[in-house]
């Protein structure tokens, strides 16, 4: 399969390669939404590429990021970056993102040399095939169970394949701990652009790192009358990897309370070397 022949790759791919408006102002357009809002990820993954494109030679090592309104799909998103620094080693960038020149979402991002230096990381068991619930299989057996059914055609699948060990659970269902494991690949090759192996991963980071956060209760994501937003997400890039090879995803939810949950996730190639990591918090909350 190459990314030629897959259009939710092809689209997405599509979707990172930003307009120059004028020096550092930059301009995107969303991806067909099926909610009215703009996914979260998308935007965080536009804001990256943006900073990135004012930092050619670095790559990047942390994104910090708001969302600050829900945006509009329908309009397009102009990323105006500042030159925070730059340093010998370092290089630091704002970018806001704007909509009819309101604000929507805010990122920090910081660009470093390559150094090379000893180091060690947290290791685990990687398991040795990538087996797992299809996440598209379980969001269809999610919408079933509220009377909604989808065939897999109109459905579609997404640019990344999600594997879920355990199957994905997002209608209340038997209890479980707050935590979640999954693998994440291309739907086909991409670039050799480590900047867009990483916007790519930050992407679908936010389709899942929140999805146990609600494990134990008796409500889960995809209940009636439940209610999520992203508040922020941060990303920690540790060492290249290819996203046209199986990342492992080892997630979790260490906290949940005042309607808000924060989400973590560690991020393996297959490996076992530990190349990402994210913190996100997100409102969830039950509607009156």
């Amino acid at each position: 399969m190459t990314a030629k022949s897959d259009p939710a790759l092809r689209d997405l791919l599509k979707h990172l390669e930003l307009e120059t408006r004028e020096k550092d102002v930059f301009r995107g357009y969303s991806q067909l939404s099926r909610n009215g809002r703009i996914f979260g990820g998308s935007v965080f993954a536009q804001a990256m590429r943006a900073a990135a494109a004012t930092v050619p030679s670095r790559r990047i090592n942390s994104a910090h990021s708001y969302f600050l309104r829900a945006g509009n799909p329908d309009l397009p998103i102009d990323f105006v970056v500042e030159r925070i620094r730059d340093g010998r080693s370092f290089n630091t960038r704002r970018v806001t993102a704007h909509q009819d020149n309101i604000p929507i979402f805010e990122l920090s991002a910081s660009f470093h040399i390559d150094e090379s230096a000893e180091g060690h990381h947290a290791e685990i068991e990687i398991p040795a095939e990538p087996i797992g619930e299809e996440y598209e299989e379980g969001v269809r057996r999610a919408l079933s169970g509220l009377g909604i059914e989808v065939s897999k055609e109109e459905f579609g699948v997404g640019p990344v394949q999600i594997r879920v060990e355990g199957g994905l659970d997002m209608v209340p269902g038997a209890h479980r701990k707050p935590e979640l494991r999954c693998w994440f690949r291309s739907r086909g090759p991409m670039p050799d652009d480590q900047g867009i192996h990483s916007a790519v991963l930050a992407w679908v980071s936010d389709l899942t790192i929140l999805v146990s956060s609600m494990h134990p209760m008796a409500d889960r994501v995809m209940s009636p009358g439940v209610q999520s937003a992203s508040l922020d997400h941060s990303m920690w890039f540790h060492d290249a990897f290819r996203l046209d090879d199986w990342i492992y995803a080892v997630q979790d939810c260490p906290v949940f309370k005042g309607s808000r949950a924060l989400g973590r996730a560690l991020f393996y190639s297959r490996d076992g070397q530990l190349v990402a990591s994210a913190v996100q918090e997100g409102l969830i909350r039950k509607s009156l």
